[in-house]
């Protein structure tokens, strides 16, 4: 047998060394074991914490949407009740215009007839404005910006396929 020197360690069976390291395996095991249950219960805690707070800070959002929803309902209904009364008002500014373009020409021609043939022009050159004002939001509202990328898309997609094709 050869007997060991100063520099050389003695050799340790190896099952005695293995059974050491198992045995520090489970002490570094039962060790971690409540350090992970300490860090897991202080997420878990976070996380609660985080959670009312997000509830918190959604409840004060909806209620102060509710408010402002019950103030612009009253703005609302205010600007509505303007808006009837001041048809009327308009109504007869409009008249009170007709009436004085064709007062002015009655004074210039002296002629009735001209007068309310000048009051009628008015209307209807009026009339005609607005026609062609619905008309252009008539062409304007029908989602124009949409279908045009929608027809890019497609026309994208029918490249594609008839690249496809070609491959084949």
């Amino acid at each position: 047998m050869i007997e060991p020197t100063r520099d050389q360690p003695e050799a340790e069976p190896q099952g005695a060394a293995a059974g050491e390291q198992q045995a520090e395996q489970p002490d570094q095991q039962s060790q971690q074991q409540p350090e992970q249950e300490a860090a897991s219960e202080a997420l878990l805690q976070q996380t609660a914490a985080w959670l009312e707070q997000i509830a918190s800070a959604s409840g004060e959002l909806f209620r102060l949407f509710r408010l402002e929803w019950k103030l612009t309902l009253g703005d609302a209904k205010r600007v509505l009740l303007l808006g009837v009364a001041l048809i009327p008002l308009l109504l007869f500014a409009w008249l009170l215009l007709s009436a004085l373009v064709g007062w002015w020409v009655w004074q210039a021609a002296q002629s009735v007839s001209l007068a309310l043939l000048a009051a009628l022009a008015l209307q209807l050159l009026c009339a005609g404005l607005l026609v062609r004002q619905i008309g252009i939001y008539q062409r304007s509202h029908g989602f124009r910006r949409t279908r045009a990328h929608l027809k890019r898309l497609m026309q994208g997609a029918d490249d594609e396929a008839k690249a496809t094709d070609r491959r084949d």
